[in-house]
């Protein structure tokens, strides 16, 4: 008996080793980005109990599907799009750059380029709201409806109405939003339109389990699109909300912005509907079924090519997620991040970029400030941390903005009130717009959907509004940096420390 203790502590030392050391081999094996593999690590071994529940909920890079959905998944319908209809692989008046970035998202997600009939960038929420409600209204066949945040507020009724009158007038309407991000809206908000016959589900829905658990519940789905007919699409970063009109709940501004779209390219977004429909709910829906001249017997694969019907601007939807090669590392995850990372490595004259999370990883901080170095213009625009609906996330920016202002880059804090808007400049013909933020989550955890335009005129439109916009902006000079005060730096490194779990 008097041995008990000892074999005790020997028995608890022993297996606070063995912990140590699986967590620290689980978490290598993972293959992560460097500053995220430290950064588990430490919380894993200096807060056990507190790390390990932190890691089992939101620390698995796998994103996992359940045996029943790999069964219901007979096909990728993004890759399954690209060889059936509407696109071309390479342009032939494509520059070399233009090329190579159309090759990585070809290679490693098989996301093709097809022309637009037209594009509209529409800067103004309200306006934005006012283009979907129409469209909408227009509906004559289909609408296929997918945000992340839906509110149950005035703004989220008003469309759930919308939705119920085309639904009872025999158009199919299919409705998708994320669990997580629309977690306080009562399921009872969208039965008028499921009784009207439209179809509804929640991505991610959470659920408690603890055997065998499917993946992170913070793998959320952060895509936001709308399809009509499979001929007009919006895709961009608004959701649906009362702030997302653009007003805050406090009143101040809330900028953000939506891209509208006709013609071919609008089966790149179909698609990445599609596919996540199907991971949903486990019903594949044809790209053209119920549509003119869709055949409801020919499935994606064995519809023959059909040649281009657009002649617009040419258009490449891109879309990642946490299921796209998932036995490689973080970094060969993400397709709209290598695709950010060449746009801006190729650029020679201008990149300017408007983000409300801006996180960059060392790839990224690192692209930005050799091409300052190289006499591009740099200039990024986000909210300042008071009027960011995250503040830790405006802090932890601050924490990089040193280093880029170094180097040449400049940097403004919008300062109305909330920037949520998401979209790049690449020197004269790329313009970039989508969903994806200029952060860790986004590039590398969430799903998103980005849309690359590769044209004269819409770049331009788009650097207009960015020129708009940047006149709201506040400067960031090195001078007002350098009289930042001891307390602040420490919880603007304490932000940037703790940036690679978020």
């Amino acid at each position: 008996m008097s041995d008990w203790p000892l074999a005790l502590r020997l028995g608890v030392e022993l297996g606070v080793v063995a912990y140590v050391i699986f967590a620290v081999v689980t978490i290598v094996l993972e293959r992560r980005r460097p500053t995220a593999t430290i950064a588990w690590i430490l919380v894993l071994v200096l807060m056990p109990v507190v790390g390990l529940v932190a890691y089992l909920l939101i620390g698995r890079r796998k994103a996992r599907r359940s045996r029943r959905s790999r069964r219901r998944r007979p096909l990728k319908p993004t890759e399954a799009t690209a060889a059936i209809a509407n696109l071309e692989r390479s342009p032939a008046w494509a520059t070399p750059v233009v090329r190579g970035l159309l090759k990585i998202a070809m290679h490693r997600a098989n996301e093709p380029v097809r022309h637009a009939d037209s594009v509209e960038i529409l800067p103004y929420p309200q306006q934005a709201f006012l283009a979907m409600e129409a469209a909408i209204a227009a509906a004559e066949h289909r609408i296929h409806i997918q945000f992340y945040i839906w509110r149950g507020d005035e703004t989220g009724r008003r469309m759930i109405a919308l939705l119920r009158e085309r639904a009872a007038a025999g158009v199919e309407v299919r409705l998708l939003y994320d669990d997580i991000g629309s977690l306080a809206t009562p399921l009872a908000h969208f039965a008028p339109l499921e009784q009207a016959g439209g179809a509804v589900a929640r991505f991610g829905a959470l659920r408690l389990r603890v055997a065998r658990p499917h993946g992170r519940i913070d793998f959320r789905n952060h895509r936001k699109l709308l399809c009509i007919d499979g001929r007009v699409g919006f895709t961009g970063g608004l959701n649906v909300g009362d702030e997302y009109r653009g007003t805050t709940r406090s009143g101040k501004v809330w900028n953000d912005l939506l891209v509208r779209m006709t013609g071919d390219a609008v089966l790149g977004l179909e698609a990445v509907f599609i596919e996540d429909w199907l991971a949903t709910t486990g019903e594949l829906v044809e790209l053209r079924q119920g549509l003119p001249g869709g055949d409801a017997a020919t499935s994606m694969r064995e519809r023959p090519s059909t040649p281009p019907e657009s002649s617009g601007p040419l258009v490449q939807i891109i879309s990642s997620g946490p299921d796209q090669h998932p036995t490689r590392g973080d970094h060969s995850a993400s397709v709209i991040a290598a695709s950010f990372l060449a746009a801006i490595g190729s650029a020679t004259q201008r990149i300017w970029i408007v983000t409300p999370y801006f996180i960059p990883d060392a790839p990224l901080d690192t692209l930005l400030q050799t091409a300052a170095m190289r006499g591009v213009d740099v200039r990024v625009l986000v909210p300042s941390p008071h009027e960011n609906d995250s503040r830790f996330v405006g802090m932890a920016a601050r924490s990089y903005y040193d280093d880029l202002l170094a180097a040449g880059c400049k940097i403004y804090e919008y300062a109305p009130g909330m920037l949520h808007a998401k979209y790049m400049v690449i020197d004269e013909t790329i313009a970039v717009i989508g969903s994806a933020n200029m952060d860790v989550r986004s590039l590398y955890l969430n799903y998103e959907v980005t849309a690359f335009f590769f044209d004269p005129r819409v770049t331009t439109d788009l650097a207009a509004v960015f020129e708009e916009d940047l006149r709201a902006g506040e400067l960031v000079r090195p001078e007002d940096r350098a009289e930042i005060g001891l307390f602040a730096r420490f919880v603007e490194g304490t932000a940037r420390i703790v940036s690679p779990l978020l």
